[in-house]
């Protein structure tokens, strides 16, 4: 799991508008600092990456100054979508929308969110496919999930976890709960939020 300031070569390569194998070398050149996981992956730190960016004359986006995290909510249905947003409104995220799991990965692979709240149980590619796409990429294994969904027997549960899910919330939502995940699992300061 990636905290949300530290990021992987396949991020840096967005903001900087580069192929990621481009940062590698930047990374290997020593001009771009670098830790590496036991793994083998290259970890950059937000400051760091704002740094090198400024000093290379690269525009930075005000995406990556900001510190407002972005929220990609997941459902088919329309109404739990708006009420996510209105309940979420407010305390600095920047939110996207989809109605289906196609629509989702379409938009993870673009706008790159914090945190997904995904909806399981939808017509066509449900969140289990969603689920088991993003954690067979690089790319996006590191986004932390929260599974919305009506799903509640002891098996469902037990399979959406499976999928590598953060956090399982039953539907109807508790929105204080949800809201305190989303604190929790992005590690954001209780100052922060408003």
């Amino acid at each position: 799991m990636v905290a949300p300031n530290i990021f992987t070569t396949y991020n840096v390569a967005k903001f900087c508008n580069v192929h990621h194998t481009t940062v590698i070398h930047w990374v290997n050149e020593g001009k771009l600092e670098a830790y590496t996981t036991p793994g083998g992956h290259r970890r950059i730190k937000k400051d760091i990456l704002i740094e090198f960016m400024e000093k290379y004359g690269m525009p930075v986006s005000e995406e990556l100054k900001s510190k407002k995290k972005r929220l990609l909510l997941v459902d088919d249905d329309e109404d739990a979508l708006q009420e996510y947003k209105e309940a979420l409104s407010g305390n600095g995220f920047i939110f996207d929308f989809a109605t289906n799991g196609f629509e989702a990965g379409t938009k993870i692979y673009k706008s790159r969110p914090d945190i997904i709240l995904l909806d399981f149980k939808m017509p066509g590619m449900d969140g289990f496919q969603v689920c088991e796409i993003l954690h067979k990429d690089p790319q996006t294994a590191h986004i932390p999930i929260i599974a919305v969904t009506v799903l509640k027997s002891n098996e469902d549960v037990q399979r959406i976890k499976e999928y590598g899910v953060r956090e399982y919330l039953p539907k109807p939502v508790d929105i204080e709960k949800l809201k305190k995940m989303i604190i929790r699992i992005l590690g954001i300061e209780k100052e922060e939020v408003k």
